[in-house]
Parts: C-alpha cells; sequence; structure tokens
C-alpha cells in the first residue's frame, strides 16, 4: 500500500480530502429534507378599511408568487447538494476502485517481475553451461591450431627455401629478357626512325600534291568563273535609256552540267531595269560552262559581279 501511495501521491491525496468532506457534513448535521418554513412577520398589522379590492387581490398573488420563487430556490439548492453529494461518492468509488486495479496491477506486476527474474537466473545458467562448453571447444580447437600452425611453419620453411630458388632462375632469365628487350628496343627505334623518315618524305609529297591540286583548281576556278562572265556579258542586251558605270552582284544555282535553277540579285546596282537585265543574261546563258569533275561543287552555288563595262 505504501508503494501504491508513493507511485500515486496526488491520488491519495484527493482521497484524504473526500473523506475530510464527508466527514464535516456528517459532524455538522444539516438535515436537507427540512422543510423551509414561513419566516414570521414582526409587522404589526393596522386595522383598515379596504379601498380597492383589486389592489388586494395582486398583492397576494405578488406574495404568493414570491414565495413561490424561494421554494423553487430552496430546492434547486437543495437538489444540487444532493447532486454534489452523489458525485463526490461516486468519485470515491471510483478513486477505491482505481486504487484497487492499482493494487491487482502492483501485485500482477510483482508476480511477472519474479518470473522474469528466475527466466533470468534460468538463462545465466544455461548462458555458463554453455561458456563452460565453449571454452572447451577452444581449448580442443587451440590444441589442433597450434599443431597445424607447426605444420604450416615447416611447409613454409621448406617453401621458402623453394622460393630462393626460383627467384634465382628468375633473376637470371630476366637479366637475359633485359638484354633480348635491349636489343629490340634498338631494333624498334632504328625501325621507328625509317618509318618517320618514310611518313615524313609522304607527308611532303602529299603537301606539295595538295599544293599543285589546290594551285590546279584555283586556275580552273578563275578560267571558268571568267567564262561564264564572258557568256553572260556577251546574252545582256542593254536595256533602253541604261548609261555605263552599272554593276551588281548576282548570286546563281547551278545543276550539274552548267544548267541554270536560280538567280537572286544579292547587291542591287540602284537601278531596278539594269538588274532586271543582267538576271536576264544568266538565264538566256543557260548552260553556263562548269567543270565537270568534282570541283563543280565549287560552283554549285555561286556569287559573282555583274560589270558589263
Amino acid at each position: 500500500m505504501l508503494q501504491i501511495l508513493k507511485r500515486n501521491p496526488m491520488a491519495a491525496l484527493i482521497a484524504v480530502l473526500m473523506h475530510l468532506v464527508i466527514i464535516l457534513f456528517m459532524v455538522v448535521g444539516v438535515d436537507w429534507l427540512e422543510k423551509p418554513q414561513q419566516p414570521k412577520s414582526n409587522v404589526e398589522v393596522v386595522q383598515a378599511r379596504v379601498i380597492d379590492q383589486s389592489k388586494v387581490v395582486e398583492e397576494a398573488q405578488r406574495l404568493k408568487q414570491a414565495d413561490d420563487e424561494k421554494k423553487q430556490q430552496q430546492a434547486a439548492q437543495k437538489r444540487e447538494e444532493e447532486q454534489r453529494l452523489e458525485a463526490l461518492k461516486k468519485q470515491q468509488q471510483d478513486e477505491k476502485q482505481r486504487l484497487a486495479e492499482l493494487e491487482q496491477k502492483r501485485q500482477a506486476e510483482e508476480q511477472a517481475e519474479a518470473k522474469r527474474q528466475a527466466e533470468i537466473k534460468r538463462k545465466t545458467e544455461q548462458e555458463k553451461k554453455k561458456l563452460a562448453e565453449l571454452e572447451k571447444k577452444r581449448q580442443a580447437e587451440q590444441k589442433k591450431a597450434e599443431q597445424a600452425e607447426a605444420k604450416r611453419k615447416a611447409e613454409e620453411q621448406k617453401r621458402k627455401e623453394q622460393e630462393a630458388e626460383r627467384i634465382a632462375a628468375e633473376k637470371k632469365r630476366k637479366a637475359e629478357e633485359a638484354k633480348r628487350r635491349i636489343d629490340e628496343q634498338k631494333r624498334k627505334a632504328a625501325e621507328a626512325k625509317k618509318l618517320a623518315e618514310e611518313e615524313a618524305r609522304k607527308a611532303r609529297e602529299a603537301e606539295l600534291l595538295a599544293a599543285q591540286e589546290a594551285e590546279r583548281n584555283a586556275r580552273e576556278m578563275d578560267r571558268f568563273s571568267l567564262q561564264i562572265r564572258q557568256k553572260v556579258n556577251r546574252t545582256w542586251v542593254r536595256p533602253a535609256g541604261i548609261g555605263e558605270g552599272l554593276k551588281c552582284t548576282l548570286r546563281v544555282r547551278l545543276a550539274p552540267g552548267g544548267a541554270v535553277l536560280a538567280v537572286s540579285v544579292v547587291k542591287s546596282s540602284g537601278n531596278d531595269a539594269f538588274d532586271r537585265s543582267a538576271s536576264a543574261a544568266v538565264y538566256k546563258a543557260d548552260p553556263l560552262p562548269v567543270p565537270s569533275d568534282s570541283l563543280f561543287e565549287k560552283f554549285r552555288d555561286i556569287t559573282f559581279e555583274f560589270n558589263p563595262s
């Protein structure tokens, strides 16, 4: 019980206060069933003649209503006090029940703790027995391991001796291999030098051929460009009223063989009639002279200045 009070001091305090309130009501001895009495009036009654009967009736009704309201108020106070006492009794019963449940729970916890301690003791004994068996097994394994280690050391010593012999033979082989490798490196260096010289020679020849090809292509492009301008100039018809000194830049798209696909004025001369006559001269010169080999790709889309003067 003391353990329960220590764990729940607030509940114990509430229970004590409830008991004190009940004892106080018992000592005071309040009788809630006593009927309220009409207070005696000390007012001196004066004999008088009734003047207005309705006012007397009204005053009587008012007094009766006041008395009824007082009775109702007293009855309400009585019911409220009874309800409060019932609540206190119920709270006391609930507290007793809760304390009983706490005691039952404590006893269950003590039983569970005793069971747990017994289980711990049993497991501890099993663990000790298991540890003893493991120690015995460990000692046997250690003895076996020591024997195996002795055998391993003997084999290791033998292996080291064999390894020393192998290393000596390997050193001899590596020395011979190093000599062969040096000879091979010298041979490869001579071949690499010869190959580099050959590649340099081929590069110079390729560079020379490329320069010759570029020069030839440049001459061919200049030749065909001149032929195109000359042919366009020959087909050009000067529009009426167009003077000397006009020129424009044309862009021409060609098909293989020199067929004219499209003509556009890139830079105008400032005279629409002159520009139109230049475009018409290109269409009239169709097909234009173009190379038939791979150099034609340079003439597929060309731009040139049309200057008939």
